[in-house]
């Protein structure tokens, strides 16, 4: 009867610690997906249009070279992170804010004239095309790709970060460069002087800030 009883005793033994251990097992195979999916969200931005802004540059190569540069604004924008990654959203930009800020020009030749001439069909058709777009489709180390759209003309593009600063605030900025072909957007006006060709590729420098 003693011999029954101590079996009895072990066999509840026996189960009582497999069934602690894979409690505590499967307890362990859950927490860090928990975690992970924690980290993974991400947050949204308003982007703020009046700290904001977007610098832009072209030029000429051959025998005279020279650059205009100057700002442009933004209209609206959103943007998501992750971490401090730049992960969504989208910016829109404002063509009719073209703003030159070189000195390259003459009582002949006005900064008005390089706007008025950037806004033909020569260049933006700001008139039938006011904005622009840039929509983020995913991020890859400091790389932001996404779909950008000049005179209703999309192509991927890549801007490269340089810098994402998020503040205690809840606010956010972030700098970044683009470089972009005008060809591919029709914007093929070519220089009046056969010496002169007027560079393909547009620098952008985006400073961005953002708030929740």
């Amino acid at each position: 009867m003693k011999k029954l009883n101590l079996l009895l005793i072990g066999f509840g033994l026996l189960l009582a610690s497999c069934g602690g251990g894979e409690t505590a097992e499967t307890t362990n195979e859950t927490a860090p997906a928990k975690e992970e999916m924690t980290a993974s969200e991400a947050t949204s931005y308003t982007v703020n249009t009046a700290e904001s802004n977007i610098r832009w540059e072209g030029g000429t190569a051959g025998v005279t070279v020279y650059s205009h540069f100057g700002n442009i604004k933004l209209k609206e924008g959103s943007v998501e992170v992750t971490g401090d990654k730049i992960t969504g959203g989208t910016i829109v930009v404002d063509m009719k804010t073209i703003d030159p800020k070189d000195e390259g020009y003459s009582e002949e030749n006005t900064p008005q004239d390089l706007v008025g001439h950037l806004s033909t069909g020569d260049f933006f058709l700001v008139e039938e095309f006011p904005t622009a777009t840039f929509e983020v489709t995913g991020s890859e180390g400091n790389n932001v790709m996404g779909n950008l759209t000049i005179r209703g003309n999309t192509n991927p593009e890549t801007i490269v970060v340089e810098n994402v600063t998020m503040g205690e605030d809840g606010r956010m900025s972030a700098t970044g460069k683009l470089v972009f072909d005008r060809q591919k957007y029709e914007v093929k006006w070519a220089h009046y002087l056969k010496d002169v060709v007027l560079k393909d590729e547009i620098d952008l420098t985006f400073n961005l800030v953002a708030s929740k």
